[in-house]
């Protein structure tokens, strides 16, 4: 598959940027062990970086033009990742510099909205049997379900905490999001290599989730949560660097 010449120069980009962050991940933990308030007064450029990369992929989508598959394909890759951009705008920038919210997991809670929502356009995206299907999935049904599940339990005070429910409706939207993906390669709407891609991509993110999720499980400083937590923290973008550039390329079809 051949890209114009700007995408492999992002993508270089992307690879240095990523090279760059995570050997300061390591080099920060190393100095700060598992103290939460130090790592986060030394991870600036980490964070900043970890953004750039973010905008850079959905930059990638934005780009595709003329080199998509479709054009209501091109909507939906760019619509997905314009969630993701929102998605790491607040858990990159906002819940490290904003004062808006006294308790900062709000902006855990909305980024993990943003990324719900680009899960479920990656889902209507992944499952149309060809470019006019304008049908209803049926696998909607198990996210939407859990969704008037956890109104219904925040209704009669069984769950209170936002953020819990967030990531209780996410799971099960991430299951279904990474089946359908590695479907793809039977429908007659993508190539091949985009169906590879989309498969790839979505493997890559599913890793890059249950990372975050243990980075979320924090202790006491040097407590063997916080150890956990900071570790898998360090990881998550090793999967998820490679899963939001494939998952961008994936809208570009072949160039002969």
């Amino acid at each position: 598959m051949v890209y114009p010449k700007l995408v492999s120069v992002f993508v270089t980009v992307v690879a240095v940027l990523f090279v760059a962050f995570f050997v300061c991940d390591w080099v920060v933990l190393h100095q700060c062990g598992a103290v939460q308030s130090c790592l986060d007064s030394s991870s600036d450029f980490q964070n900043i970086a970890k953004f750039v990369v973010t905008s850079i992929a959905t930059l990638l989508a934005l780009l595709i033009g003329r080199n998509s598959i479709s054009t209501r394909d091109r909507f939906f890759v760019q619509a997905s990742f314009i969630m993701i951009l929102c998605a790491d705008f607040c858990f990159k920038i906002l819940y490290n510099y904003s004062g808006i919210f006294e308790d900062r997991e709000s902006f855990i809670t909305i980024g993990i909205g943003f990324f719900f929502l680009a899960q479920m356009i990656f889902i209507y995206r992944h499952t149309r049997a060809n470019d006019s299907d304008w049908s209803f999935p049926w696998i909607f049904c198990i996210p939407v379900s859990v969704i008037f599940s956890m109104a219904f339990l925040a209704y009669f005070h069984v769950l209170e905490s936002l953020l819990l429910m967030a990531v209780i409706a996410y799971a099960p939207t991430l299951c279904c999001s990474l089946y359908v993906a590695c479907r793809t390669s039977k429908l007659d709407l993508f190539p091949k290599e985009n169906a590879f891609r989309i498969m790839f991509g979505m493997i890559c993110f599913t890793c890059c989730d249950l990372l975050t999720g243990l980075s979320l499980l924090t202790g006491a400083d040097h407590s063997t949560r916080e150890i956990l937590a900071v570790v898998s923290n360090n990881f998550i973008w090793l999967f998820y660097v490679p899963a939001i550039i494939s998952l961008a390329l994936s809208g570009y079809r072949r160039n002969n």
